[in-house]
């Protein structure tokens, strides 16, 4: 039986809207990450773990868009 697959979206990016910085409406954005440390009673190792986490900070001011940070800060 052969697979399905479902069908391609065909997208011109030419009509998407490029993100902005919150703070600088900047458009170029480089990767940063944020560590989170994981205490050894609650990871599922017993041990304690730093986890880096990959988000996109503003190539011009260093602002992270809130969007970017969605469930990873207090």
């Amino acid at each position: 039986m052969k697979q399905q697959f479902p069908p391609q979206l065909k997208v011109d990016l030419r009509d998407a809207v490029d993100v902005e910085c919150e703070m600088c409406q900047n458009t170029h954005f480089v990767p940063a990450f944020i560590i989170k440390n994981i205490p050894a009673l609650v990871s599922p190792t017993g041990q304690e773990t730093m986890v880096p986490i990959q988000v996109f900070k503003c190539d011009k001011c260093n602002h992270v868009n809130k969007p970017f940070l969605s469930g990873l800060t207090n």
